[in-house]
C-alpha cells in the first residue's frame, strides 16, 4: 500500500522563544495512528527521506503509483 509521508519541524518551546532543534518524517497514511518513520537534522534531509519512504512503499503489491508529490512549500506550483 502506498503511504503518505509528512514532514515537520522538531520544536522545542521556552518562555522566550520555539526553536527548530530538527525534522521528522511523518507516516500519515491512517490519521488515526500516525507513526514517526525518522529523524533528520535539516529539512532537506527530511523531505529527501520522505519522497523515498513513499516512493518505496508505492512498489508493494496493491500500491497506486507514486504521485511524485512536492514537499516545499517555497517552491511555486508549476503548471
Amino acid at each position: 500500500m502506498t503511504r503518505t509521508a509528512r514532514v515537520e519541524p522538531i520544536t522545542q518551546e521556552t518562555q522566550e522563544s520555539i526553536q527548530v532543534s530538527g525534522w521528522r518524517v511523518m507516516d500519515v497514511t491512517d490519521p488515526n495512528a500516525m507513526r514517526e518513520v525518522s529523524q533528520h537534522d535539516t529539512e532537506p534531509q527530511a523531505i529527501e527521506a520522505a519522497r523515498n519512504y513513499e516512493r518505496e512503499t508505492s512498489n508493494e503489491p496493491g500500491s497506486q503509483p507514486d504521485d511524485t508529490q512536492d514537499y516545499e512549500s517555497s517552491e511555486t506550483p508549476r503548471g
